[in-house]
């Protein structure tokens, strides 16, 4: 039922334990594809120990990755993890829960990995703007079928690819569901190299624009040069 896609970009140091812990969720009609892009490290000796369904891309986008591995996908619904998260026990088998329950994509809440008071706040931050819009990061899940019909992720955007396809699904009239009764944990190190005060507020700033003015996020932030 399940197809989970994973992105690895030079993720050796964290893609054991995230590998590991999906493969012990997955029933037997469920697959494991992991897209190695761009790699300098062993991510995809490290992925071909948990599955056989590696590719190894030239491609420099994590939106792009996602693409080539829902491409390589055989099941209905697509679960895309970022290389570097940790689910909940229940994470997938909520998610083909909420699939018989007519959602048609969705997430679950964020939380933080450190407990560090700003990193609780950011993932506050994100579970209420990701609820409130109908959208999601990086990890999610959409029914296939879907995805295919609006072209996947837009690899033309350096940032916000995620964000930007809920959007559109929920434009579509698709139905969005929030797994509350589940969680995944992300790796914050990059609010630990960045600063969590300073990492915080670029997030909040670009939520901002996000919302107050569309056209200047694409322009400023979003669309490669």
């Amino acid at each position: 039922m399940l197809s989970v896609i994973v992105p690895a970009h030079n993720e050796a140091p964290v893609l054991s334990n995230t590998l590991a812990f999906i493969v012990a969720q997955l029933a037997s009609e469920d697959e494991l594809i992991v897209v190695a892009d761009t790699c300098g490290d062993n991510s995809a000796e490290i992925a071909s120990t948990f599955t056989p369904r590696v590719y190894c891309e030239q491609l420099g986008s994590a939106a792009l990755a996602r693409n080539v591995g829902a491409n390589k996908a055989n099941n209905p619904i697509l679960v895309f993890v970022d290389a570097d998260t940790q689910c909940a026990d229940n994470y997938f088998s909520a998610i083909k829960a909420a699939v018989l329950r007519g959602t048609d994509y969705g997430c679950a809440p964020l939380l933080s990995d450190s407990g560090h008071w700003l990193g609780n706040r950011v993932a506050k931050g994100i579970n209420q703007f990701n609820q409130r819009h109908g959208t999601f990061g990086g990890n999610c899940f959409v029914k296939k079928r879907l995805f295919t019909q609006l072209s996947g992720f837009n690899g033309a955007l350096k940032k916000g690819e995620d964000t930007d396809l809920g959007e559109r699904l929920g434009e579509l009239g698709a139905c969005f569901g929030w797994l509350d009764d589940s969680h995944i944990v992300h790796n914050e190190r990059k609010f630990k190299e960045h600063g969590y005060f300073r990492y915080y507020s670029k997030l909040w700033l670009e939520s901002a624009l996000w919302q107050l003015c569309p056209s200047w996020y694409q322009r400023f932030v979003g669309i490669k040069s």
